[in-house]
């Protein structure tokens, strides 16, 4: 995690000049292709770094969540008695069925050789 907060840092510092420097030129006195091809990168810039900025702020929120890890609830006493007569009654269930027969052996057979023309 730490090392795609840092790609994504890097990743914004050096957009960030570049959305700059074409914010400028969109400001100068430009032909009408000229202005064109900057909106159209404008544009590309500006969504990249608005995805980059929310990557980022996920990741942070994922972190402080506790990401990877997921905390083990601590319920009440009823509530995990209930659980756990419902688990045993399910793993009664369970051994009642198999998982189907298993192939012990695999026979496969190749047609002959074809010659190449």
């Amino acid at each position: 995690m730490d090392a795609a907060l840092a790609e994504i840092a890097a990743s914004l510092a050096t957009l960030s000049p570049q959305l700059e420097g074409l914010r400028d030129f969109d400001r100068l006195n430009l032909g009408a292709d000229a202005r064109q091809e900057i909106g159209v990168s404008m544009a590309a810039y500006a969504r990249r770094e608005q995805l980059l900025k929310t990557a980022q702020g996920v990741l942070q929120q994922l972190l402080a969540d506790g990401h990877p890890g997921m905390s083990v609830r601590d319920i009440g006493a009823i509530a995990y008695a209930d659980l756990v007569e419902n688990a045993g009654t399910i793993a009664a269930a369970l051994a009642q069925f198999s998982g189907g027969e298993v192939a012990t052996e695999l026979r496969t057979t190749a047609a002959p050789p074809q010659k190449k023309n």
